[in-house]
């Protein structure tokens, strides 16, 4: 009778373990980090750069993305980059006041047009800084596959180079 008892408990013990070690030993995904879109992300001392990405039609091209400055104080972001036209290093600074989001391309704004020489599914490198924190980003490059970015992309016709 303990015999039993102790049987039928060792197969229920088995059973439930065998069916939850799964979520035993699993990850939990809505803790790994990524990038919820098509571009990458980078933080900085304080500024988060989300959802960059290097758009081109073959003939133009920009940077479109968002750089948040959750912070109380405004922020400086220096990006730079080997212009393909001239190949040489230049640099664009963009300032973002306190608890701003600055779109870049998104919502209305302009994309900072400059020339890395990507094709569409490659990528592209630049070099984004604030302070003393400095970190190479790794960008796709993206075309009007998705209508999502034709506006964007058709806006660049529009839109004078940024660099300095």
């Amino acid at each position: 009778m303990i015999a039993t008892k102790f049987t039928a408990l060792a197969i229920a013990a088995g059973l439930v373990l065998g069916t939850s070690g799964c979520g035993l030993m699993s990850p939990i995904d809505s803790r790994i980090e990524y990038a919820p879109a098509d571009g990458t992300q980078v933080d900085l001392e304080t500024l988060k750069l989300r959802n960059f990405m290097y758009l081109t039609d073959g003939t133009v091209s920009a940077i479109a993305g968002s750089v948040v400055n959750p912070g109380l104080e405004s922020k400086t972001l220096k990006i730079s980059y080997t212009d393909a036209a001239v190949n040489e290093i230049k640099v664009v600074t963009i300032s973002v006041n306190a608890g701003q989001k600055l779109d870049l391309g998104f919502n209305g704004t302009r994309a900072l047009a400059i020339n890395l020489g990507g094709s569409a599914g490659g990528v592209v490198n630049i070099t984004v800084s604030e302070g003393m924190s400095e970190e190479v980003m790794n960008v796709p490059v993206l075309d009007n596959t998705f209508d999502f970015y034709q506006p964007i992309i058709d806006s660049l016709k529009l839109v004078e180079p940024s660099a300095q």
